[in-house]
């Protein structure tokens, strides 16, 4: 079976249970999702327990390829997908695992992308949602909406496998703006912005909340991004000359 994603990466943030990450492995390998991810994992991905939830799928925690931050981890990824059960002002719009699998479609098969799953027992923290490009959810009962982590992974990987057999020209991807290039981004936004007193000081990352879900659905290209850098220092010019 052919990798149809050969650059789509599955991305496990502080996963807590070995045995999880064995199950999540399989799920993978099901769907032939090849490259899998580990942010500061909280246990052993190659322990006996982890193996054997994978059944059979120990190339790919051999393959696991461990990060201690995020910013490291999705340096060079084109879209980041993070993935939450929280579905508060910040977390808008949320796509669901088959519209999300559209929008990667719509970018390419050569395209980075990574999806994100946090920690079992707590998902993305805010911090670490702030990571993502756009955020998606699985419609569940919302009275008892915990599903496990591997769960999870088999429910994105069968959304991206119905579309494997659509016919699709994939797009040169060398144009989009890398994760690392949009944090820069936001970074610059943020400093400016604070030094105009254009934040709330009681809330800063309000706005910039909002900021980040706009940039993230656009798909910036690197051009775009050092528009903005240069709106950013065309302003720190003005209110430096105003001072």
């Amino acid at each position: 079976m052919k990798n149809s994603w050969p650059e789509l990466a599955i991305v496990l943030v502080e996963p807590k249970l070995n045995k999880n990450v064995g199950a999540v492995a399989r799920a993978m390998k099901n769907f032939n999702l090849g490259r899998l991810l580990l942010v500061s994992p909280g246990c052993d991905h190659l322990s006996d327990p982890a193996r054997a939830l994978s059944c059979g799928a120990d190339d790919l925690l051999e393959r696991a390829e461990l990060f201690t931050d995020l910013d490291t981890a999705l340096a060079d990824f084109k879209l980041v997908v993070g993935t939450t059960a929280r579905l508060g002002k910040y977390c808008q719009p949320v796509y669901t695992p088959a519209q999300t699998a559209e929008k990667i479609e719509e970018l390419g098969n050569q395209t980075p992308v990574a999806i994100m799953f946090g920690r079992e027992d707590f998902g993305l923290a805010r911090e670490q949602r702030r990571h993502s490009h756009i955020l998606s959810s699985i419609p569940v009962n919302p009275e008892f909406s915990s599903i496990n982590l591997a769960q999870s992974v088999l429910l994105y990987g069968y959304e991206l496998s119905r579309l494997q057999s659509a016919d699709r020209s994939p797009q040169v991807a060398a144009e989009l703006a890398t994760h690392s290039e949009l944090q820069g981004m936001y970074g610059h936004l943020r400093k400016t912005l604070e030094t105009n007193d254009f934040l709330d000081k009681s809330n800063p990352d309000h706005l910039l909340e909002y900021l980040r879900r706009l940039f993230g659905r656009a798909s910036m290209t690197h051009r775009e991004v050092r528009i903005i850098h240069g709106l950013m220092a065309l302003v720190d010019h003005l209110s430096g000359r105003c001072r």
